[in-house]
């Protein structure tokens, strides 16, 4: 498994620093879309340790988590609020999830573009439970 502080631009380097230390769940991503960490919160919400789960594919993660519209119809991975700051505009959406256990969560999601000298790099997301 490759380690975010290894082979990554500095910008997904310093996010990753950034989330770790977030009292709110996040995902961060690369380029490609691959989900290269999330933080503790997230864990919880989902129900597994990043440590646990490791990198994951955009079909992966997009499909392990089963994202769906509050009322249940099922959401595109081009409409998840990650894969459209990965074109490069910020985007936020309400949804559900399911955490590793199976347990359906209503979320709110804001994701948002990284970029650094090179262009692009990624792509970090904050999301928080509604149902509290």
């Amino acid at each position: 498994m490759r380690s975010v502080t290894e082979q990554h631009p500095v910008e997904l380097i310093m996010a990753r620093g950034l989330i770790s230390n977030l009292t709110t769940a996040a995902f961060l991503v690369d380029a490609a879309g691959v989900l290269i960490f999330f933080n503790e919160p997230a864990g919880e919400l989902l129900g597994v340790k990043y440590e646990e789960a490791g990198p994951m594919e955009p079909e992966e993660w997009g499909g392990r988590f089963s994202p769906t519209r509050l009322d249940g119809q099922p959401l595109a991975l081009g409409e998840l609020p990650l894969a459209i700051a990965l074109e490069g505009r910020a985007a936020h959406a309400p949804m559900r999830i399911q955490s590793a256990s199976g347990e359906p969560c209503d979320i709110e999601v804001t994701a948002f573009p990284l970029a650094g000298r090179e262009g692009q790099t990624g792509a970090l997301a904050i999301f928080w439970d509604r149902s509290s």
